[in-house]
């Protein structure tokens, strides 16, 4: 048991260091223009349960995590601390959200609400790298 405890924690770690997450919203924008990748804003909450699943379940999944980090540049924004500039244009409704946002042309390429269980949310993202046609995908 404390050897998976163990694994788990390195796998989780690992995941964090090797995907690249920003905060900041326009500087995820720059960084995917400089990059050429999508933008994956996540918009979670504090205490919500299925934010939490995406995040110890889901998004440390090697395909997940292996396909976030060649074609997406993820930000995460809390909900209770949305900046206003984003509340007007990323009108969310409930936690969590998944906005993939194009930044070449601004504009909000899919939007999906809820959680997703891991084949359903890589499918999101090769939907979205495949109307996006990116070669990282």
């Amino acid at each position: 048991m404390k050897a998976l405890s163990v694994a788990l924690l390195f796998l989780l770690v690992g995941f964090l260091w090797a995907s690249r997450w920003y905060p900041d919203f326009r500087e995820g924008v720059s960084v995917a223009k400089e990059e050429g990748k999508l933008v994956l804003v996540y918009f979670y909450e504090n205490g919500c349960s299925y934010c939490k699943y995406m995040e110890e379940v889901v998004f440390i999944d090697p395909k997940v995590s292996s396909l976030m980090d060649r074609a997406f540049v993820v930000v995460p924004i809390n909900v209770e601390d949305i900046p206003s500039y984003l509340d007007r244009r990323f009108r969310v409704i409930g936690t969590p959200t998944f906005f993939i946002y194009d930044p070449y042309k601004d504009e909000i390429v899919m939007q999906v609400l809820g959680l997703q269980e891991t084949e359903q949310f890589l499918g999101l993202l090769d939907r979205a790298c495949t109307k996006f046609g990116s070669k990282r995908c």
